[in-house]
């Protein structure tokens, strides 16, 4: 496996995370329910990308994964980090009026804007990833 292929990986399975964690978000609200599906859809579909990369890099070896790892990787992660932590404030102060104003559920929003803020750091880094 070549630098390419593992970075190819590492951009869908963390493509795939985020989409399951923002349905799970999307979900919630709209459904006004803390649990719009098994609560460990989230946290399985991040476990899982951790381990597929962990292996894809384990077989892609020393070499190909420090390729992969470079600079630019360093650059978009630390992008996607600074993006999600402003985003997730934005979220967290909407969730708060939104359970004020008794549109959703203190569960909900707390379940809702929590996994959608885990969402934002993972699409992000992927959007931000295809653009380079």
């Amino acid at each position: 496996m070549n630098a390419d292929t593992l970075a190819r990986i590492r951009l869908v399975v963390l493509g795939l995370a985020g989409a399951i964690c923002a349905s799970y978000a999307l979900l919630a609200v709209l459904l006004n329910t803390p649990q719009p599906f098994t609560v460990w859809g989230p946290a399985a579909a991040g476990i899982t990308a951790s381990v597929v990369i962990w292996v894809s890099a384990f077989v892609a070896g020393e070499r190909n994964t420090g390729i992969a790892m470079d600079e630019l990787y360093k650059r978009e992660w630390g992008l996607s980090i600074q993006f999600s932590y402003w985003f997730g404030i934005v979220l967290f102060i909407l969730a708060a009026v939104a359970v004020a104003k008794g549109m959703i559920s203190q569960s909900t929003g707390v379940a809702a804007f929590g996994t959608a803020y885990g969402a934002s750091l993972l699409l992000a880094f992927c959007i931000i990833s295809l653009r380079s």
